[in-house]
């Protein structure tokens, strides 16, 4: 994995969009303290690794309602890699990663849209379980905090095992302990249930022999029934076969029967139905000698209500010829009256015309004066609010100034006391430097305590425990007071150091309070800048204001005049709109004039051509009346023809219809002879006697069967009922022989799980000791490295201690001076992340405290040489590391803002 660059705006120091390259192998990123070096590195947490030591909102830059952190980076995908963008906005929801398609040149969205779906992509591509894993990968091993860089082994036995057994995974094997420390007791309550389980079912099955026997004798009970009941309807079968013949017999002899009668009320039907066809038959021949008698008055009247149609039409027409005469008579007085007000509202119409143009000027100059009045009053009222404005500006300026002292004040009073304290790094140097000097003196008062005892212990003429020659009395003595005057000189000497190292420590604490303040220095000398320009800002705007007041107020004092002259004019403004009103009222009534004018013409042509229409139609009026007359004349021949003719029409069909009917007549009596003679045949085939006797015969089996089927159902629900039991039964027994397995295989698992769980708890810290000598050695090669001095060597015990021992002499942590601190913890942190990161990348924020110049090329130097990291940034405040780096990166911070300077 490589970080190709990071992207910031409005992050903390950082403003507009700031692009932040990094490079492949060692990387520093350079500037003063403040310039927002680290910021970078709390940007990549932020973005990858889901970690940040404070809240998103102290993220974002002042001022800013929201910041945004974008990281480039390359996966090792593919054979030359896979670039994505992943993008991070603290305060508010906006995440999102982007693939580089190489291809195409664009950059590809991949759906993320929260917090939760970046954080699952980001551990599948870093390889981890959870978002916990990714935070402490990143806060305890890949960027640790500066604050976190020493203090991690400055803390107690039993906090460091917590803090370096979570990070190296030793946690793991307590946890497992813990989780498996009830698995043997629920594996044993388990085997006494199973124990409970087969006691009960061992009971249950003692009657599963008794309940096969009943089983087995009722299934042959069932099986002797059920022939019976096969033999039962076998014979009943037979006996309906013959009793289903007999009755289709039967059945015949009643449907023949039923057929005669039904002939026999035909034939009668059809004698009734041949009497009245004749009687209609006759009635149709009386009908049509009187239509013979009727024919000519009937053809006449016919041929005159066909004339008299045509006749009614032509008057009809006429009629509504004279009714569109009088309609167009009435039309045209309306127009002539109308004609008539037209020529009154045109005369009107030209005298509002006139008075408009006598009165347009006056009229205008009054509208004229009138917006000039009304943009002076609203100028009067923005002349009262800008007084406002002022005493507004005045009393803001009044806070500012106050607030300029107060900031000047504390200014002073911060620099004069940063000249008066002593450096607060140099004291805390002096208190590293007291406190190794005070562990080497208590080392040195120990070691001659115990020389002296030896000395004193030894028998005489033996050899010296110091030098090895043979032990005189003289030497001897002399050898204990030398020993005796140094013990001395050493606790005098530890005595000046601690009360030194007292006076140190509570001038640190007022240096501290003052290093504090000093630290707020460029934000109150900000603060007393911004209110300079914001007091100067007031009194221009104060100045602007005036300036306004004073050009507005010339033109409101001539709103009285102007009012004046506006009054005199509103007689004539009202004349000039009264005419308008009129003039629009009669706008269109010269057009209309002419219109109404073509109107008449067209009504008098029209009028003149139905003249000459209804003229055309003659005398047709007293033709139609001699029509009717002849109507009258025949109208009873032609009512006497009419209600006959239906009747006569009828007689052909009528004479048909007589003779079919007596046709269907003898066809049914032939019919009738046929049936009584199939009737004599079939009664000669029915045995009455017989049939009755197959009936009873049939109601005998049938009882008897359902009988059978009785005693059957009963033996079967009987049978059913032993079947479920004895399978019940046989269940219970293979679960019994189930639970028999069950019980042999968790004692099984409960021995075994007893012997994992001791075997567990104790691979823990027999892993912790695997892990910490490996690191160990790796740190104690890369701690030489960076001191210089082969004859140190650093040892990582298995409390997870850092034990430096030179000579004769082991140094823990806590007693080292302030560079073999750094440098004990860099070479103990890189071992561990050569250790357990495979990301390849890693960050370090301030290494080089309190490590001379050596002893950063060496750091340097050895960073080249960790094979294990792609990529290493290294941030600090030193700008020697500009010229022991391939790439460097200086961050900048004028005007309050970070920059990226050069590169």
């Amino acid at each position: 994995m490589k970080i190709l660059g990071v992207t910031l705006e409005n992050i903390k120091s950082y403003e507009d969009r700031t692009e932040v390259p990094l490079q492949e192998g060692v990387t520093a990123i350079l500037g003063e303290n403040g310039s927002g070096k680290s910021t970078i590195q709390e940007a990549i947490g932020f973005a990858l690794f889901d970690s940040l030591p404070f809240n998103n909102s102290e993220f974002v830059r002042e001022g800013a309602s929201s910041g945004t952190v974008e990281v480039t980076l390359e996966l090792d995908e593919r054979e030359d890699g896979q670039q994505y963008r992943v993008t991070r906005s603290a305060g508010y929801s906006k995440y999102g990663v982007a693939r580089y398609d190489s291809q195409n040149y664009e950059w590809v969205d991949q759906d993320i849209d929260s917090k939760k779906s970046l954080v699952q992509w980001l551990c599948s591509k870093f390889d981890l379980e959870d978002g916990d894993e990714l935070s402490k990968l990143w806060e305890s091993c890949v960027g640790v905090p500066q604050t976190r860089f020493l203090s991690d082994f400055a803390q107690t036995a039993r906090n460091r095992q917590k803090t370096f057994d979570e990070l190296l995974g030793i946690d793991a094997y307590e946890d497992s302990w813990n989780v498996l420390k009830g698995v043997p007791d629920e594996i044993g309550a388990e085997r006494q249930r199973v124990r409970e389980d087969i006691r009960e079912l061992t009971g249950e099955v003692q009657s599963l022999p008794k309940e096969r026997e009943d089983k087995k004798k009722l299934e042959e009970e069932v099986e002797r029934i059920a022939g019976e009941i096969e033999s039962a309807r076998s014979e009943l079968s037979e006996v309906e076969d013959r009793y289903g013949e007999l009755d289709e017999i039967r059945k015949r002899i009643e449907e023949l029967e039923t057929e005669i009668q039904q002939k026999e009320q035909a034939i009668e039907a059809k004698e009734d139905s041949l009497g009245d066809a004749k009687k209609e038959l006759e009635a149709a021949r009386q009908a049509v000698d009187k239509c013979e008698a009727a024919r000519e008055g009937y053809e006449e009247y016919t041929e005159a209500k066909e004339r008299q149609d045509d006749l009614e039409e032509e008057v009809a027409e006429l009629n509504e010829l004279r009714e569109v005469q009088q309609e167009l008579d009435g039309e045209r007085g309306r127009l002539q009256t109308r004609k008539e007000t037209l020529q009154e509202q045109v005369e009107k119409y030209e005298q509002a015309k006139e008075k408009i143009e006598e009165h347009r000027e006056d009229k205008e100059r009054y509208e004229e004066l009138d917006d000039r009045i009304s943009d002076l009053e609203a100028d009067r009222e923005t002349v009262e609010r800008l007084r406002g404005e002022i005493d507004s500006i005045d009393a803001d300026a009044r806070e500012d100034l106050a607030e300029l002292r107060r900031t000047v004040q504390t200014i002073e009073e911060i620099e004069r006391e940063a000249a008066e304290v002593a450096d607060a790094g140099d004291i805390r140097d002096r208190i590293s430097d007291v406190k190794g000097e005070l562990a080497s003196l208590k080392s040195e008062a120990s070691d001659l305590r115990e020389r002296l005892d030896r000395l004193r212990d030894a028998d005489a003429d033996a050899p010296c425990p110091t030098c090895g020659k043979p032990l005189e009395g003289e030497h001897r003595t002399e050898t204990i007071e030398e020993r005796e005057e140094r013990l001395e000189g050493v606790q005098s000497e530890r005595q000046d150091l601690e009360e030194e190292l007292s006076e140190v420590q509570d001038k640190l604490e007022e240096a501290e309070r003052v290093e504090k303040r000093v630290a707020q220095l460029d934000m109150h000398r900000n603060r007393a800048e911004k209110l300079r320009e914001v007091l100067g800002d007031l009194a221009e705007e104060r100045d602007e204001t005036r300036d306004k007041i004073a050009s507005l107020s010339e033109g409101i004092e001539k709103i009285p005049d102007l009012k004046d002259e506006r009054d005199s004019l509103e007689e004539a403004k009202d004349a000039f709109q009264t005419a308008k009103v009129q003039a629009e009222e009669y706008a269109d009534a010269p057009d209309d004039l002419v219109d109404v004018e073509e109107s008449i013409g067209s009504v008098d042509a029209e009028m003149a051509q139905l003249d000459e229409e209804i003229a055309a139609f003659g005398d047709v009026e007293d033709e139609l009346e001699g029509v009717k007359a002849t109507l009258r004349e025949n109208e009873d021949d032609y009512q006497q023809f009419e209600r006959n003719r239906q009747t006569a029409d009828k007689l052909e069909a009528r004479e048909e219809t007589v003779a079919e009917i007596e046709q269907e007549s003898a066809d049914l009596r032939d019919e009738h002879e046929q049936l009584n003679e199939d009737l004599e045949n079939v009664k000669e085939s029915f045995d009455e006697d017989e049939f009755e006797s197959l009936s009873e015969e049939i109601e005998e089996l049938r009882g008897r069967i359902n009988t059978l089927n009785g005693m059957m159902g009963a033996k079967e629900d009987e049978l059913e009922g032993v079947a479920a039991e004895v399978e019940e039964l046989e269940e219970k027994l293979a679960e019994r022989e189930e639970k028999v397995d069950t019980l042999r295989e968790l004692a099984a698992d409960q021995q075994f799980a007893t012997w994992v769980r001791d075997n567990v708890r104790a691979a823990g810290p027999k892993m912790r000791n695997v892990i910490t000598d490996r690191i160990g050695t790796r740190a104690d090669t890369i701690f030489r490295s960076i001191r210089g001095r082969k004859a140190e060597q650093l040892e990582w015990t298995s409390d997870y201690d850092i034990v430096v021992v030179d000579a004769d002499v082991r140094k823990s942590f806590s007693t080292l001076s302030g560079g073999e601190k750094m440098a004990a913890a860099l070479a103990v942190r890189l071992a561990i992340l050569e250790q357990i990161s495979g990301l390849g990348i890693a960050f370090l924020d301030e290494p080089t405290a309190n490590l001379d110049e050596d002893k950063k090329a060496n750091l340097v130097g050895q960073l080249n040489r960790l094979d294990a990291f792609d990529q290493l940034t290294v941030i600090s405040h030193d700008s020697t590391f500009d010229s022991m780096t391939d790439y460097s990166i200086t961050i900048e911070k004028p005007d309050q803002t970070s920059e990226v300077m050069s590169d």
